[in-house]
């Protein structure tokens, strides 16, 4: 006699399958909308990711960095770095430079600062520490600048220089400004001494870092008055061993005595034809300029109006007194 299944009843009774074809498609998952992809927390927890590997510390080879920014340093690098670089040997790196992505070649860095430093491990052979930051070229100037002044301040022909170069590579005032944390009127001393001096005669010199901005300034004004080459002053070598300092006081040293100052010429007084006086002349320099008495301000009024044919007119009288062509 057969047993009687003792669980029928109690378990339900087993449904045939549904074919594969008809199970019922499950639902998708939705995409979150493009809007949604730059914002919201899960934008927010990618840009701490960005942000904390920008603050990290990497070591990167220094053979894939490039250093191709401006110069702001004057002098050579290899032999400024030989105490930096026994330095590092001995108690490695202690502070990381500053990277940013090529933007040109993928894979490579452009140093932003830092370029003793990797310039002094580059002889070591060992990976240099950096911070990677996405920079533009804006920006990566002004932190180039803002780090120089606070690290190892740059004498001021240094920061001249590297406002000249700014400058040429089409930054504006308010940017080279900036950088260099410096005025308006700075930036004009600068561009002064950049106009007297060849950038071939600064590098010969060098950073001269206890010359302050107003020696060179005041030499720049003595030069392009007195119309002096500054290639031709000392352009024998310098003495070897002698610091920069020392070279810009031997290239002063080889000026030619400055010429005096000419006088003025005294102010002559003009009259009319009854010898009442109209005022006086005078000769500086080149410039002519005449001062007309209180009485004569309307006549300094109708010179000024028509000084045009006025001058025209005295011109024609001088070149025929004097056989002068026109």
């Amino acid at each position: 006699m057969a047993r009687k299944n003792m669980f029928e009843g109690i378990t339900p009774a087993s449904r045939p399958e549904t074919p594969a074809a008809e199970a019922p498609p499950r639902p998708a998952t939705p995409r979150m909308p493009e809007v949604f992809q730059s914002a919201g927390p899960i934008a927010a927890i990618r840009n701490d990711l960005r942000s904390l590997g920008s603050r990290s510390v990497q070591e990167i080879d220094p053979e894939l960095i490039e250093d191709t920014g401006l110069k702001d340093r004057l002098g050579d690098l290899d032999e400024d770095i030989a105490d930096l670089r026994a330095s590092i040997a001995g108690h490695g790196q202690q502070v990381p430079i500053l990277l940013r992505p090529h933007p040109a070649l993928s894979g490579r860095y452009q140093v932003v600062y830092g370029r003793r430093r990797l310039a002094a491990i580059r002889g070591l052979g060992i990976p240099v520490k950096a911070l990677i930051r996405t920079l533009s070229d804006e920006e990566a100037v002004l932190a180039q600048g803002q780090e120089n002044n606070l690290r190892k301040d740059p004498s001021f022909v240094e920061k001249a220089l590297f406002a000249g170069d700014l400058e040429e590579a089409g930054y504006d005032a308010r940017v080279v400004q900036e950088a260099l944390n410096v005025n308006r009127s700075h930036t004009s001393h600068m561009r002064k001494v950049r106009e007297a001096f060849p950038r071939e005669v600064l590098e010969r010199i060098g950073a001269a870092p206890s010359i302050g901005w107003k020696r060179w300034y005041e030499l720049a004004l003595r030069l392009l008055e007195q119309q002096i080459d500054p290639r031709g002053i000392h352009p024998a070598p310098f003495v070897a061993g002698t610091t920069s300092d020392q070279r810009f006081a031997a290239w002063v040293a080889a000026l030619p005595a400055a010429r005096p100052a000419r006088p003025p010429a005294p102010g002559l007084v003009v009259q009319d034809s009854a010898g009442a006086d109209l005022g006086e002349v005078s000769l500086q320099k080149g410039r002519l300029s005449f001062r007309a008495t209180a009485r004569n301000a309307a006549f300094a009024d109708w010179l000024h109006a028509n000084a045009g044919a006025v001058f025209a007119r005295l011109h024609d009288e001088f070149t025929a007194s004097s056989g002068t062509p026109d």
